[in-house]
């Protein structure tokens, strides 16, 4: 009788707590509009945010380190994985993702389904995936 709440109480107290972040988790954008209001994406582009620890991963080969305020979005450095091996690159070569050239966003809005970004790339509104 006591083992399925003992296997639960076990269970529980195993979840990684590290990573606290509202941002953790899988973003899909919805649309990305730039500064003049014209629609530079929408989510049949197939643009993901990932975001753990302090890692944002877009697509499979490239990421980023991050750290958040609570009104911005500051990425310290940007990398392509290719071959096993960690490349720095430039922010510009992660400019198809929405990343600013200078690798800072706002914080417009952030709850548990919707994350606004504002940047000089423009806006761009995400939904939890």
């Amino acid at each position: 009788m006591w083992l399925p709440l003992v296997v639960l109480a076990v269970l529980c107290g195993c979840e990684n707590k590290r990573d606290s972040s509202d941002l953790a988790g899988q973003w899909q954008l919805l649309e990305w509009r730039d500064a003049s209001g014209k629609t530079v994406g929408t989510k049949e582009d197939g643009i993901y945010y990932r975001f753990q620890l302090s890692l944002l991963q877009l697509e499979f080969s490239y990421y980023c380190k991050y750290v958040e305020t609570p009104d911005s979005l500051i990425l310290q450095g940007a990398y392509k994985n290719r071959y096993n091996t960690d490349t720095p690159v430039a922010f510009s070569e992660f400019a198809h993702f929405g990343i600013p050239e200078d690798g800072r966003f706002g914080i417009d809005a952030l709850n548990d389904d919707n994350l606004v970004l504002s940047g000089k790339s423009g806006v761009l509104r995400f939904r939890r995936y």
